[in-house]
């Protein structure tokens, strides 16, 4: 059977949800036409290179999604007294017959992955027709595909399968891809290890980097970003020594750096690729792609009152990790007091306030998927669990620059780090992660804190919550769509098949 391919152009502008008619392994889009007709000259191969991010930006993925289920399990955000729909994220109430969340989330990464693999299976005739001084530029598009695969990959093996060191990587991972397939094709596939989806991971990030560019590429995957993205994959994988040579590398190139206590609430409202962006998903006014100016992200209305949105409040635990340092860590001062019709008030969390030279408009924030703050403490854990003395520093050189006149921790910890790591990137979808990665556990106590169950019955009688890597739903199930469309998928375990 023939195999069927994407437009790369067409679909650069198409949107990134995968229709509830079509499988994750899906490729013939309505509105299709053979790719290498498609790639006719080095532009095209730009525009394609760009929609290999588009997906990614959406509500469905880093948009929002990854965001919630990267921090709404954890430990330092819940929803507020007046969003009752992100109660299934917090209590982890979720199951194997849900379409919403889950079926976006795998489809979508299978989308970028099938855009990717598309391009790379149609790009070598092009290279007959440019110039040799184009080489270099159309090499660092073909990098960029991988590069993209191996964080489509990593993504996937840490949402959908256990924690790497739990088992050292024998539970189900994804559905590996060497390139478009058949439709029979696709009703065979079956998915590999979480071992050998990370390996997949590295292999696509080592395969890009000779190629990729060392200056900086706002929106895109550099020789920088991937270098980072690989020390977060080691990191996961506990193999510390290559994360912390990783990271030491980025950092070490001074190509970027970390900011300042006194531009760090502006960073946020500021430009694109500022200079702390490792990797940032571009939002930009030509970029906007509905009507109402963006890719509907959490950022646009869940933080704060005057957007709208009131959903999402951080919690107690959270708050009270500052303690002793509220005046002078600026990260404390994005909080602001909230008094709602009736007397009750929440805290909310001012971080994600739009771009300023978009006239911060609330849905124009760039998703920050890596940022130096990432690279410095991964440095930092890294060098803690290999023993190396460096850890004190690269744990200190980002406290200098949050907390007023910060003393240096001389010998931290795992959980001073991962304690650093839940300050700085509260609503980056880091802290559940950071949590089962180090099978710490993860609890939720309403006598503790009575908002813990705001919108929604406890779902432990005695009003607690507590798990680590061991309870099943840490891992999220396959839907129920794709398994309709796909029979052969194998369900998570601790799901019903």
């Amino acid at each position: 059977m023939r195999k069927f391919i994407y437009s790369i152009v067409l679909a650069a502008g198409l949107s990134g949800a995968i229709t509830s008619c079509s499988g994750f392994l899906d490729q013939t889009p309505t509105n299709a036409v053979a790719a290498s007709e498609s790639l006719q000259n080095l532009s095209d191969a730009g525009v394609a290179c760009n929609g290999f991010y588009t997906p990614l930006k959406y509500y469905s993925m880093y948009g929002t999604v990854i965001s919630v289920f990267g921090d709404m399990r954890a430990d330092i955000l819940y929803p507020s007294k007046q969003a009752k729909s992100y109660a299934t994220v917090y209590q982890l109430d979720y199951d194997e017959t849900q379409n919403s969340y889950f079926g976006s989330l795998w489809g979508g990464y299978y989308e970028v992955i099938n855009r990717c693999n598309t391009f790379l299976e149609n790009v070598d005739p092009l290279y007959l027709t440019i110039s040799s001084s184009d080489k270099a530029t159309l090499d660092n598009y073909v990098a960029e595909a991988h590069a993209v695969m191996g964080l489509c990959y990593f993504d996937l093996a840490r949402f959908y399968g256990s924690p790497y060191l739990k088992d050292n990587g024998a539970s189900l991972g994804a559905v590996l891809l060497d390139g478009t397939i058949s439709t029979s094709e696709a009703l065979e596939m079956k998915r590999s290890t979480v071992a050998q989806t990370y390996q997949r991971a590295i292999d696509e990030l080592n395969e890009a980097l000779p190629a990729l560019k060392k200056s900086k590429n706002t929106g895109h995957l550099n020789y920088w970003a991937a270098k980072a993205l690989l020390a977060r994959i080691y990191l996961y994988m506990g193999k510390n020594s290559e994360a912390l040579s990783a990271a030491q590398e980025v950092i070490n190139s001074g190509v970027y750096a970390l900011v300042d206590r006194a531009n760090y609430k502006s960073y946020w409202a500021a430009g694109d690729g500022e200079k702390e962006s490792v990797f940032e998903l571009l939002i930009s006014l030509k970029g906007d792609i509905d009507d109402d100016g963006g890719f509907n992200t959490i950022y646009h209305c869940l933080y704060f009152e005057d957007n709208g949105g009131q959903s999402i409040v951080p919690t107690k635990k959270w708050r009270e990790m500052f303690s002793g340092d509220e005046d002078t860590d600026i990260r404390y001062s994005m909080l602001e007091e909230y008094t709602w019709t009736g007397g009750a008030k929440d805290m909310w969390l001012r971080k994600f306030l739009g771009n300023q030279e978009l006239g911060f408009t609330f849905r124009r924030n760039s998703p920050k998927v890596i940022r130096m703050s990432d690279v410095y403490l991964m440095a930092a854990e890294a060098a803690v669990k290999s023993g190396n003395s460096e850890a004190a520093n690269y744990l200190h050189a980002v406290r200098s620059r949050r907390v007023e006149g910060a003393e240096k921790i001389e010998n931290p910890t795992l959980d001073d780090i991962l304690t650093e790591r839940a300050k700085e990137f509260i609503g980056e979808g880091h802290r559940f992660f950071d949590l089962m990665r180090n099978n710490k556990r993860i609890t939720h106590d309403y006598d503790y804190d009575s908002q813990d169950y705001v919108g929604a019955e406890p779902y432990k009688s005695d009003g607690k919550a507590d798990f680590d890597w061991s309870y099943y739903k840490v891992v999220l199930p396959i839907a129920a769509t794709e398994r309709g469309i796909y029979p052969g998928l194998e369900q998570n375990p601790g799901y019903k098949n």
